[in-house]
This record gives structure tokens, C-alpha cells and sequence, in this order.
């Protein structure tokens, strides 16, 4: 009999198949034997089935990533990929597969994570002999005929037509070559194709910026034609090595042939900004975007960018001045995002998370922009660099949104964007507003809202971000907006005030929040008090040191204020005395409200925290106040010590059996 789930076949006589384990229907008992209960015996089948089931998938998905592995490290060593040898299909693979959702995948990435654990086992000889001489002659032989070029060119041995052509004819030919030695030498014949694409990039290029023997828009066409033709050629050699070195021929050519030199703006008596350079890297760069779509090969993408900001640099320096902010700012645009979508589309399109290398890209693609951006805008435009910053946080964060919408396995990467645009929106607040209270207002309403948002969307990482934009807030409190201008400073209505009112109120706002998601905490912070704690005591050290800080501005206001005649009739002792009294009272009186905080509240950490305080304005008034302050003063900072002391006491002896019971109890 025919088994119905992996088509083996079976005895007539058989109730289950011997091969998957299925029960085949249409079966009997034999005839005169004992019915026997058949719901616990299907049972017990059905789970033997599914751990068969399960131990298949298993076996096959190591297989696959064994397979993956090997032809990972041939395609880096630059052996042939080797090909599965046909097999005869086993009863496990015979059997119908799961309905699962089919979706094309790139090839396995080469396994970064475990390289160098191989690396003594690699064949050095074969890769230094046969795979690194081949690459380094190539490069010699594109740096050769880039100076062969420019040689003839100083010299007028051939004529522009004929260079070109010559370089054309070379680029061809080792294109021709690597197509011809492809599967018996795979190494050498990648570093000949790359080479012939890097030297033809190389004779396009100086046909016209150096030559001017083509239109911009010709020029334009076939460049974007090798780009994508070399993009082309490393996907379907599987050569990573082919890439590199294309790209790195691309980007070299201008320097080579010293297209920002001033001799050779001089020569061609450009007129045109150097617009044909500025389309030259971008049409190298679409090359690179098409390549990174389909691998995610990190080198050609870093080096990519390399390039692409270096030979920026080299336009900026040449003709910046006379193209002006409009088209310097765009071109760099184009730049930022052609590598957006080099550093996302991978992950995006084929589901990948991101590694370390590519998210240290993704911020440095940023970062470079926005620094740049800024050197070429701020003259004229620096009113609204911090829209400007504004914008960048906008784009990524749309950029997040649209990568999570695309599927929950980009998670990653959707967080990873979702961190650049909090970056840009942390910092377009001190750009637009200068160094002011609303800078440290912003930050910590933005930190109160993460810490919602991440509760909100269940991704406790993104929770990192408010304890970073909280960290910031604190440094601005502390260094910064403690510091007032005496000379236009008012009592409690100051932009000091407003901060950190503002402030504090965000820092009571996240620790309820965190008290009431409490046990969505992940373990690292449970492990520090589950957190709500810390944000309370922030907030109440930072509401003690904004009343110390305004009592002491007050005080010194005044006495800065104090003519000679009120200095010497000892004006300015008896506030000094005042200022000193007012500092012990605030920590008493702050640390009793504290203390019956934590009696009526019945939590005994608030009762510790308000013992420990109270600690200060006692030593304080022993160790300084009954040394420094004189008559009437030291008398009231003793006699009103001492009688909140006493008030204290007898609360504890009075009701201390219930404070404590019910702090054992909590």
C-alpha cells in the first residue's frame, strides 16, 4: 500500500507506514483480534510523527548552512563554487513539504563572525601566488595606463581619438579574457575583468573631462551603461574581488588624470563648474547601489563611499566657489542618498538584519552629511540649520516606519533608523535654539517620550535612547542651566526655573511610567531597582538643587546690589548669615517632607532616603553653622534643628511599632 504522505510503499498488512510513521487508512484489524482503544494509541503516533518531523527539518536546515558555509569560503578563496551532486531523493525529501511563503534569497553572506578562526587553515601559498599577484598586477596595470594617458597627453605622441581608443580596446579585451578564463581560473580572470571595467571607466572619463572629445550626456550614458555592467558582471561571478576592484579604478581615475588640478581646468578652459565630475560620481555610484541591492558586500560599499566623498572633496576645493551652495548641496544630497539606499535596500528587500559594519556605515553616511551640509550652508543659511537637522530625523524616521512596514524581520534595521533620527532630533534643537533652557526642555520631553513610545511598541532597546537623551539632560542642568546672569536674574521666574521645573516633571512622568509597565522591565533593569526608583530620586535631587539654587542666586543678587554705607552698617553679614541659615533649613525642611512622604506612603526606601539627608543639615549646623553664623541666626539654626529633631523622634517612638511593622510587611 501506497503511504498518502511520502508515497512509499508498505505491506498490504500495514497499519502505519514503516518509513514516516503515518497511519494509512482503509485499514483493519485482522480478523478474531481484540479491538484496542485507538485514541491514545493515534495520539502517541501523531507526536512520534511530528518529532520525526521535526528532527528532518533540523538535519535539513544544518545541511543548508553547511552547504552555504563551504561555498561562502570557495567563492572568497576563489575556488569554483562547487554544485550539489545529484542524490537520489530520499522517502524525507520525497514527502510534500509545508506550504511556506516562496521569496527569492540572495546567496549566504560570507561569515564574517568566524574568519579569522579559519584563518590558519587557509592555503596561503594559493592565495598570495595564485589569487593576490593576479589583483596587484591588474592594479599596476590600471595605474600604468592611466599615466600612459597622461603622458601622451603632455607629450601629443597620439592624438585624444587614439588614447581613447586604445583604452577602450584594452578595457575590452580583458573583459574578453576574464569571460574566456572564467571557469578554468575564476581568480585571474575576475582581476581581469576588473581591471578591464576600471580601465574602461578610466578612458570614458578622460574622453571627456580630460579630452573633451564627448558630450556630457554621451559621456553620462556610457558611464552609467560599465556601471552597470560591472554591478552585472560581480553578481554573476560571485566575486567580491571583481567589485573592489572596479570601484576602486573608478574612483581613481580622476586623480590619476589630475581632473582637479588647476593646470587642467586651465587647459580645457572649463566653464561648466565641473558639473561632468559631480555626474561622474554619481553615475559610479548607481552602479554601487545596483551591486549592493542584490550582495551585501560591506568593502565595495565603504570603499564606495570613500571615493565618492574624497572625489567630492577634490570637486568642492576646485570649483565650489563658482558652483555655488545650490549645486554643491544637491550633488551631496545625491551622494547621501545613493549610500542610504546602498547601506538599507539589502536588508530591506531580502529581510537581513544589519551587522555592526553596516549600521557604523548607515550613522557615518549620516554624520558625514549633516557635517558637511553644514560647513556649505551656514553662511547662508545658518538660521535654518536646525530645520535642516529636523529634516534628516524626518527622513529617517519615515525610512524606519517603511522598513517595518515592508515586514517585522526588519525590526533591526527599522530600530537602528529610528535611533539616527532621535540622534538628528536631539541635535536640531541646540542648532535652531542656541545654548538655552528650551534646549534641555526639548531633550527631556523627547526622553519622557521614547521611554512611552518603547513601551508602547514593546521594543525595550529603544528605551537606550531616553536613558542617553536623559543623560543629556542631566549634564545641561548641572553645567549649564544652573548658571544665571545675576544682572537679569528674578526669583522663580527665569528661564532656569522653566527648565527645570519642566525637566523634573519629565522625570516624574518616566518613573510612573516604568511603575506601571514595571513587569515588561527586561532584566538588566530589574537589576537596578527596576528603574522606577532612580528617576524618583533624580527628581527629587534636582528639585532640591533648583530651591538651593534659587535661594543662594537671591541672596547673592542682593548682595551684589549692597552699596559701601550698607556694607559697612553690616548689611552684608546679616544675609550672608541669612543665605547660610536658608541652605540648613531647605535640607531640613526637605528632608522632613520627604520623610512624612514616606510614612503616609509606607515606603521605606523614601523613609531611608529622608534619614540620609537629614544627615546634612546636622552636620552642617555642628561643623560650620555654629562657627560661622553669629547672634540670633546660629541661635534659630540650633533651636529649629533641634525641635524638628525632637518632632521626629517622638513620631518614631510614638508610632514606630506601625512604621515599621508595615515596612517588614513591604
Amino acid at each position: 500500500m501506497e503511504c498518502p504522505s511520502c508515497h512509499q510503499e508498505n505491506e498490504a498488512d500495514s497499519l502505519f507506514c514503516t518509513n514516516c510513521g503515518t497511519p494509512l487508512s482503509g485499514q483493519t484489524p485482522t480478523e478474531g483480534a481484540e479491538p484496542q482503544a485507538s485514541g491514545p494509541l493515534e495520539e502517541q503516533v501523531q507526536t512520534l510523527h511530528e518529532e520525526v518531523r521535526s528532527i528532518r527539518e533540523q538535519h535539513g536546515q544544518t545541511l543548508a548552512h553547511l552547504q552555504d558555509r563551504v561555498a561562502s569560503l570557495e567563492r572568497m578563496q576563489g575556488a569554483p563554487t562547487s554544485q550539489p551532486s545529484s542524490a537520489p531523493v530520499s522517502a524525507a525529501s520525497a514527502a510534500p513539504p509545508r506550504p511556506v511563503t516562496t521569496q527569492a534569497q540572495p546567496p549566504a553572506e560570507p561569515p564574517y563572525d568566524d574568519l579569522f578562526a579559519k584563518i590558519k587553515e587557509w592555503n596561503w601559498e594559493q592565495i598570495l601566488g595564485g589569487n593576490w599577484l593576479a589583483r596587484v598586477g591588474v592594479l599596476a596595470l590600471i595605474i600604468g595606463a592611466a599615466f600612459f594617458l597622461k603622458l601622451a597627453f603632455d607629450n601629443d605622441w597620439i592624438g585624444p581619438t587614439g588614447r581613447v581608443t586604445l583604452g577602450i580596446i584594452g578595457g575590452m579585451a580583458l573583459l574578453g579574457a576574464g569571460e574566456y578564463w572564467q571557469r578554468k581560473y575564476p581568480v585571474f580572470a575576475q582581476a581581469l575583468s576588473g581591471g578591464g571595467i576600471a580601465i574602461l571607466y578610466l578612458s570614458i572619463f578622460a574622453a571627456h573631462s580630460t579630452f573633451g572629445l564627448i558630450g556630457v550626456y554621451v559621456a553620462t550614458g556610457i558611464l552609467l551603461l560599465i556601471s552597470v555592467t560591472s554591478a552585472a558582471i560581480a553578481v554573476r561571478y560571485e566575486s567580491l574581488a571583481l567589485a573592489i576592484i572596479s570601484i576602486f579604478g573608478a574612483f581613481l581615475a580622476p586623480f590619476l588624470l589630475s581632473a582637479f588640478s588647476p593646470e587642467s581646468v586651465a587647459s580645457l578652459a572649463r566653464t561648466d563648474s565641473g558639473i561632468d565630475m559631480l555626474v561622474y560620481i554619481i553615475v559610479v555610484d548607481i552602479g554601487v547601489l545596483a551591486l549592493s541591492t542584490f550582495r551585501n558586500w560591506r568593502w565595495v560599499t565603504i570603499l564606495a563611499w570613500v571615493g565618492s566623498l574624497a572625489s567630492y572633496g577634490g570637486w568642492y576645493g576646485q570649483f565650489g566657489s563658482d558652483a555655488g551652495v545650490l549645486t554643491a548641496q544637491l550633488s551631496l544630497t545625491l551622494i547621501f542618498l545613493t549610500f542610504v539606499g546602498a547601506t538599507t535596500l539589502y536588508h530591506i528587500i531580502w529581510r537581513r538584519a544589519p551587522k555592526g559594519s553596516d549600521q557604523a556605515l548607515m550613522m557615518a553616511n549620516a554624520l558625514s552629511y549633516f557635517s558637511i551640509s553644514f560647513g556649505i550652508m551656514s553662511d547662508d543659511f545658518g538660521l535654518w540649520m536646525g530645520a535642516f537637522s529636523l529634516a534628516i530625523a524626518l527622513f529617517y524616521g519615515g525610512l524606519a516606519y517603511l522598513a517595518l512596514r515592508r515586514s517585522a524581520g526588519n525590526a533591526p534595521l527599522s530600530f537602528f533608523a529610528l535611533g539616527i533620527a532621535l540622534v538628528f532630533l536631539a541635535v536640531a534643537v541646540p542648532v535652531q535654539l542656541g545654548d538655552s533652557a528650551w534646549t534641555t526642555i526639548a531633550w527631556a520631553a523627547q526622553s519622557a517620550v521614547l521611554m512611552w513610545v518603547a513601551f508602547q511598541v514593546r521594543m525595550p532597546r529603544v528605551r537606550i535612547f531616553g536613558y542617553a537623551a536623559f543623560g543629556l539632560v542631566v549634564i545641561r542642568l548641572i553645567l549649564f542651566d544652573t548658571r544665571v546672569d545675576l544682572s537679569a536674574y528674578n526669583v522663580i521666574l527665569n528661564e532656569r526655573m522653566l527648565a527645570f521645573v519642566l525637566s523634573i516633571a519629565a522625570m516624574y512622568v518616566t518613573a510612573y511610567l516604568f511603575w506601571r509597565y514595571r513587569k515588561a522591565l527586561t532584566e538588566w533593569e530589574e537589576s537596578i531597582a527596576s528603574v522606577f526608583p532612580v528617576f524618583l530620586a533624580a527628581a527629587s535631587f534636582f528639585t532640591l538643587w533648583v530651591l538651593g539654587a534659587e535661594l543662594i542666586s537671591g541672596f547673592d543678587k542682593q548682595l551684589a546690589g549692597l552699596t559701601n554705607d550698607e556694607w559697612s552698617r553690616g548689611v552684608g553679614n546679616d544675609l550672608r548669615n541669612a543665605k547660610n541659615l536658608s541652605i540648613t533649613a531647605l535640607l531640613a525642611l526637605y528632608a522632613a517632607v520627604l520623610l512624612a512622604v514616606g510614612i503616609i506612603g509606607k515606603w521605606r526606601i523614601v523613609r531611608f532616603a529622608a534619614i540620609a539627608l537629614l544627615l546634612v543639615p546636622i552636620a552642617k549646623v555642628f561643623a560650620y553653622d555654629i562657627f560661622i553664623l553669629g547672634g540670633v541666626y546660629r541661635i534659630v539654626s540650633l533651636m529649629g534643628l533641634g525641635a524638628m529633631l525632637m518632632i521626629g523622634g517622638y513620631v518614631y517612638q510614638r508610632y514606630g511599632k506601625v512604621i515599621m511593622g508595615v515596612s517588614r510587611e513591604k
